[in-house]
């Protein structure tokens, strides 16, 4: 009797063999398509190798067949938003059987979301952020523009401080030049003053006193001598002797001495200096009176000589008429009791 060996499933159920039929079509199959049906097919005859006795007959090629084992129903699929992915089911023992691995499903792409933009506040926020640039950059011009001002204030105010110093420094060179310039003035004065009065003095009619030399029987006169000398007018302030003193440097350009004591004194003392000292009146040097002669006080009194007239002697004198510190000028009558301190 001759054997149908035709695939499909017009055979009789003892002799169909679900797995052979399926390895027969996988190796048939070359496409994705074909094996995709295959597995459908193969599934169906899964179904019914479950179906059938467990005593099933060998295949057609001798290989004893193995039943596939029971698995349990799946739990029923999730829906909603607390559902989660369910694990990708395991290859069948049967499929794995055949080299058959399920690829793993492909991870859905996250939707991007969807931002629905508020036209109005979108248009505010740009004029709030544009208004700001425009406060900031007025802010930074304002601070950059005062920066400046004080700045050029600042130089303004160092060139007239500047310019203060130098007219300050300028007015006291100046001053100083003045200064130099009247003192040195006032010195060429006071030398063409005692070079003037030790040239000529002062014509006077009045006669002085002569003394007759027995031996050549000539007149002579006395003539002045130089003393001894003082760096500071030494007398007490504001008192007939320093004012007389004081006459003294201002005419000769120094003060005379080596005495003191007071003015009745002073024709002793400078004569014991050095000094020429007369009783004949003449310019340039100093009367000394007696107390009691022309008001003098009872320790006698002293003036500078300024011009002499015959017996009348004009005098500049301090701490007389006009009292102490100043001075006044008066004429007195030569007499007795006055002598003379000559300035050389």
């Amino acid at each position: 009797m001759n054997s149908d060996h035709r695939p499909g499933r017009h055979r009789a159920p003892g002799a169909y063999s679900p797995l052979g039929e399926l390895k027969s079509i996988a190796r048939a199959s070359a496409q994705p398509a074909i094996r995709g049906a295959a597995v459908v097919a193969a599934a169906g005859g899964l179904v019914a190798t479950l179906s059938a006795p467990a005593s099933a007959e060998t295949t057609a090629e001798g290989a004893a067949v193995a039943a596939a084992p029971v698995r349990a129903p799946k739990a029923p699929a999730l829906v909603g938003p607390d559902a989660t992915p369910s694990p990708a089911p395991a290859a069948s023992t049967a499929l794995s059987s055949i080299g058959y691995v399920a690829s793993a499903p492909k991870k859905a792409a996250k939707p991007k979301p969807i931002v629905i933009k508020d036209v109005v506040v979108e248009k505010a926020r740009k004029e709030a952020a544009e208004k700001a640039r425009r406060e900031a950059a007025a802010k930074k011009a304002a601070a950059a523009a005062k920066a400046r001002k004080e700045a050029a204030a600042k130089k303004a105010a160092a060139e007239r401080a500047a310019a203060e110093r130098a007219a300050a420094q300028k007015a006291r060179k100046d001053a100083a030049a003045k200064k130099a310039a009247a003192e040195k003035a006032r010195k060429a004065a006071q030398r063409a003053s005692r070079t003037s009065s030790r040239t000529s003095t002062t014509k006077s009619t009045y006669k002085p006193k002569t003394t007759l030399n027995t031996t050549t029987a000539k007149k002579t006169t006395a003539r002045a001598t130089t003393g001894k000398r003082s760096s500071h007018n030494w007398a007490t302030p504001g008192q007939c002797t320093w004012g007389a003193l004081n006459k003294w440097y201002q005419s000769e350009g120094y003060y005379p001495g080596g005495w003191t004591g007071n003015a009745m004194a002073w024709a002793w003392g400078a004569a014991n200096a050095g000094y020429t000292v007369s009783s004949t009146p003449r310019t340039r040097s100093i009367v000394v009176m007696q107390p009691g002669v022309h008001g003098s006080s009872s320790v006698g009194h002293v003036a500078w000589v300024t011009r002499v007239s015959g017996n009348k002697v004009t005098i500049i004198e301090m701490n007389a008429l006009a009292g102490p510190y100043n001075y006044n000028t008066r004429t007195v009558t030569h007499q007795s009791g006055m002598k003379y301190i000559y300035a050389p």
